[in-house]
């Protein structure tokens, strides 16, 4: 099962995190090692809950520095109170094909929902867009 420690993987210790962020963390966590269990098959966090600082770096490892093209809300970040998101390494899309077939239902009982469009991890989320949309495009 995935650990809290790998969830937040910003370096920050849990009990430094707002403690309402902290508590929706504990709920991704739940959320996914649901999936986790279901799926039978470890699984790598590649990205957890983010600092401001880390969220920056990853988007200009895309050559995205123009701050106003960063998304200020992801739910990726320590500072959004309101949900908590984890990337999951799934090259070959392995894990979006399983989720979206016959792991549907597990998806849908764990109340998470998912990135669209991604090309070598999964995106979960535990609060649903603004679409309402299990699979949506950010």
């Amino acid at each position: 099962m995935l650990s809290l420690e790998e969830i937040i993987h910003c370096g920050k210790a849990p009990d430094d995190l707002d403690p309402a962020k902290l508590e929706q963390t504990k709920d991704l966590l739940d959320r996914v090692n649901k999936v986790r269990a279901a799926y039978g098959k470890p699984m790598t966090v590649t990205s957890g809950i983010r600092t401001w600082a880390d969220h920056l770096r990853i988007y200009a490892a895309k050559g995205i520095t123009d701050v106003s093209k960063i998304p200020k809300a992801s739910h990726h970040l320590e500072t959004v109170i309101d949900s908590a998101a984890v990337d999951i390494a799934d090259p070959g899309l392995v894990i979006t094909a399983w989720l979206k077939g016959d792991g549907a239902a597990v998806l849908e009982d764990a109340g998470l929902y998912c990135e669209q469009g991604n090309s070598n991890w999964v995106h979960f989320q535990n609060v649903a867009p603004k679409s309402g949309n299990r699979w949506f495009l950010p």
